[in-house]
């Protein structure tokens, strides 16, 4: 007895080494797994708008502009459909609610989606919901049922640690909010957020957890603040610099901003994106880095992966445009600063 119990602690302690050491093996793996510097959509005319990485399922979820569906696409490129139904048209701002385990995107018709209606074109501005653990869909909100008549583009979107979503309207000046059941009211409709005819207002959003909106207008290149109090006061950031446009927005910590710069107009400026902090809670700015990409890729939104950025080359001048024949590839890029 004596003997067969030194045995079998003799292998459990060989067993629990064992393990241990897979399991150290398994962490440095992990750890030292080189991201790869691009992650490349292989798919003729889709232009991308909106990305989001999924950090558990190790995929990005993407949703183009130009055909209305959304794919997932993994770290070595094999990509699969998400969502294709018919009532997708232009798919813009792409999230994930992490504490409600929901895809939520922007369904739009800039008038540039194979799926687009005339009659819907600057008109239609939903936002539809996913169930993550199973792809089916949870809902539809239809934002035009609470905004006042006019032209309408559901573009970007955030969302609150309580599961409340704020969606921008480039076509006016609202910014909407979406409890967790579903209820849509305009937040705020000022004229500080208003463009001219033709042109993206109100893009990029991120919630900060100091509990307010950051939000970009595109065409005047600003970024504001609006209060999430009852008071839902409007402040402009001031700017250490300038920045041409400001498409997509994120928040890689309380004090630090990502913003993607591109280029619909043709005019003549480089496109970019910049690393913006503050030292006094997004009252002033300063632009501390600038990346600038290469030119006529329309880098439009952005996340993390192990710290590591990335964008989205989305070429959306070459379909604003009409430039045929259509981009084939569209990369998911890897930067630094």
């Amino acid at each position: 007895m004596k003997l067969i119990k030194k045995l079998s602690v003799g292998l459990i302690t060989g067993l629990i080494v064992f393990l241990n050491s897979c399991s150290e093996d398994d962490n440095s793996s992990h750890e030292d797994m080189e991201l790869p510097d691009s992650i490349v959509i292989d798919e003729s005319d889709y232009y991308p708008e909106g990305i989001v990485y999924n950090e558990s399922e190790k995929v990005f979820y993407v949703g183009s502009i130009r055909k209305g569906k959304i794919i997932k696409i993994d770290l070595n490129g094999n990509q699969e459909i998400f969502a294709d139904d018919e009532t997708l048209v232009s798919v813009l701002g792409t999230i994930i609610d992490k504490t409600n385990n929901r895809l939520i995107v922007c369904n739009t018709n800039p008038g540039v989606s194979v799926k687009s209606d005339p009659a819907t074109i600057g008109q239609l501005a939903e936002i539809v919901m996913y169930d993550l653990s199973n792809g089916n869909k949870i809902g539809t909100v239809d934002l035009t049922e609470v905004a006042p008549q006019g032209r309408h583009l559901a573009n970007d979107l955030t969302v609150d640690t309580e599961g409340n979503i704020y969606i921008t309207d480039s076509f006016s000046s609202i910014i909407y909010k979406v409890d967790l059941l579903g209820n849509a009211t305009v937040l705020v409709n000022d004229t500080l957020f208003s463009a001219p005819e033709g042109l993206f207002g109100l893009n990029g959003i991120i919630y900060h957890p100091d509990n307010y909106l950051i939000v970009g207008k595109y065409d005047e290149g600003k970024l504001f603040k609006v209060s999430l109090d009852a008071s839902n006061d409007i402040t402009e950031i001031s700017l250490s610099g300038s920045v041409n446009t400001v498409d997509g927005l994120l928040l890689t910590d309380n004090n630090t901003l990502i913003l993607a710069s591109n280029n619909i107009t043709g005019a003549d400026f480089e496109e970019a994106i910049y690393e913006i902090t503050t030292k006094d809670n997004w009252e002033t700015a300063t632009i501390s880095n600038t990346f600038l990409t290469p030119q006529g890729t329309f880098p439009t939104t952005l996340d993390i992966i192990e710290s590591n950025l990335y964008v989205v080359y989305s070429s959306l001048s070459s379909l604003f445009g009409g430039i045929t024949p259509p981009i084939e590839e569209f990369p998911i890029q890897k930067i630094s600063f």
